[in-house]
């Protein structure tokens, strides 16, 4: 079992916790992949090898979302969509081979809210499990800042107060530049998505337009890092977003 690739114990997550999604895949390679890319847009993801272990997982975790792929080894993927259909109302999103047209006939006529076939581009599943959630009352969270103050590498901020202090020396920040590195801070060590940051910093803002978001991180570069021109602690992930190191 893979726990959104953070430790945390098997059982119900706390209110104030990343939402789950319940991944039922018998690929390893599949899971591990689905795991990660969920991970980084802000989920928490539990996985299974087959149905039972995904049913055992379904009670005790409480997922959001289930994505089931409809080929498993222990059973087939339309019986284990009814027995979750059964005793949860958790929206199911199904995953079938390419060339599998009659399960996904099947699945979508017994209720799944959606479905998408292997090999399947993850900003495409990403935004279908987004809107599944956006039909049914559910998003992730976006990150909060640390309540407090905190201290991350040699970055030490009151939220409160509103300061900033780097290197023991203290900082000027703009009100932005203050809410975008708390943001970091709040999630150290894990990616923050661009979407992410624009829509918690600047939720009016277009999609697509994300230059003043580059602007701002290129200022607490120079405020935080020693050679902003080769950043140690705010690390650009290509393509997806930003993650704070210490």
């Amino acid at each position: 079992m893979t726990l959104g690739l953070r430790e945390v114990e098997q059982q119900a997550l706390p209110p104030d916790a990343h939402p789950t999604i319940l991944v039922i895949d018998g690929d390893v390679s599949t899971r591990e992949s689905l795991a990660a890319d969920l991970s980084v847009e802000g989920f928490d993801v539990v996985t299974a090898a087959d149905g039972a272990e995904g049913l055992s997982l379904l009670t005790s975790v409480h997922p959001v979302l289930v994505l089931l792929d409809m080929f498993l080894a222990d059973q087939s993927g339309l019986s284990v969509f009814r027995q979750i259909a059964a005793v949860s109302p958790v929206p199911v999103i199904t995953i079938t081979a390419k060339d599998d047209e009659i399960d996904a006939v099947l699945s979508l006529e017994a209720g799944a809210a959606d479905h998408v076939t292997k090999p399947f581009r993850q900003r495409e599943l990403t935004a279908r499990v987004r809107a599944v959630l956006r039909r049914v009352g559910q998003q992730p969270a976006p990150p909060r800042p640390p309540p407090g103050e905190c201290t991350v590498g040699p970055v030490h901020i009151d939220n409160a107060l509103r300061e900033t202090v780097v290197r023991g020396q203290p900082v000027e920040l703009s009100r932005k530049e203050f809410d975008l590195l708390a943001l970091l801070l709040a999630e150290s060590g894990h990616v923050i998505t661009r979407d992410q940051c624009m829509d918690r910093l600047w939720p009016e803002h277009q999609s697509g337009d994300s230059r003043t978001l580059d602007t701002h991180i290129k200022r607490l570069r120079k405020k935080v890092e020693l050679d902003p021109a080769t950043p140690q602690h705010i690390i650009t992930v290509r393509g997806i977003g930003y993650r704070f190191r210490a």
